[in-house]
This record gives C-alpha cells, structure tokens and sequence, in this order.
C-alpha cells in the first residue's frame, strides 16, 4: 500500500490563488476544487452575491449534502447488516434442510465474513471521538435488526 505523503497544493477558487496541505490524490483535490469553484461562480453570478456570502452560501450548501450523504450511509449499513443476517439465517436454514433430506454429505460451516466487513470506503471517520458514538449507535441498531429477526421466527 502505498503511503501518502503530505504536500502544498496550490488552486484557484472564485478568481482567488489559494493553498493547502493534503495528502489525497491530485484527481481528489482537482474534483473538490471543480466543484467548489462551479458553484462559487454560479452564486457570483447569477445572484450577484459577494464572495464570502457566496462562500458562506457554498459552506452551508456542502454541510447539508454532507449530512444527507451521512444518513444514506447509515442506512446502507443497516440493510446490509440486515441482508448478512438473514443470509447467515438462510444458509443455516439450507443445511438444515439439507440435513433434513438425508444429504449423505455432511454440511459445510462456510464462515462469512460479513458484508459491513468487505465494504471500503474512501474516506476515514474525520475524528476519533465521532467514531466511538457512531459504532456503538450502530452496534445497538444490528442488535435490534436481530432481535426483530428471531422473533419472526
């Protein structure tokens, strides 16, 4: 894996020369400065608005889509908890059944490792302390899903 190394990137938002220090891709940084500079300049623009007000306006902006995009992703994660439960659930059922049939082959403990596992995500949690309350908001939230999921059977 290669380790990334910190270094000035210099860009231009708005008609204003600006830099920082980062260690995501040049592709990451070109994107977030597109994009930024995009909306800047349609504030500018079409609302006549100053740049910090259209600054403020693009902050404000990019928080909301932040959250919204936080709330997806927890939801994802718990359909998929809830998906890696009920297939954990139906390979059992399956091996049962099997066993049920009279399958002379002894059934197979196949170990999963759970989807919530495989999925990577691009991004690190921004700080430690977030993390914590996260996990263990969402470590309640899987231990209700399965509870709900034995209780219907």
């Amino acid at each position: 894996m290669e380790e990334n190394i910190k270094r000035k990137v210099e860009f231009t938002v708005a008609g204003i020369t600006m830099s920082l220090i980062t260690d995501e891709s040049d592709a990451f940084v070109n994107s977030v400065v597109k994009r930024m500079d995009d909306k800047m300049s349609a504030l500018l623009h079409d609302m006549k608005r100053s740049r910090l007000d259209a600054a403020m306006l693009c902050a404000i902006a990019f928080c909301g889509d932040k959250i919204t995009a936080e709330k997806r992703v927890r939801n994802l994660e718990a359909q998929v908890s809830l998906y890696d439960v009920n297939m954990r659930r139906l390979k059992e059922e399956i091996a049962e059944l099997k066993a049920r049939l009279g399958d002379t082959e002894p059934a197979k403990k196949v170990t999963v490792k759970p989807v919530s596992e495989q999925i990577t995500m691009d991004e690190e949690p921004a700080a430690e302390a977030e993390a914590a309350p996260a996990e263990t908001d969402r470590e309640d939230k899987l231990k209700m899903i399965e509870s709900l999921l034995k209780r219907e059977k």
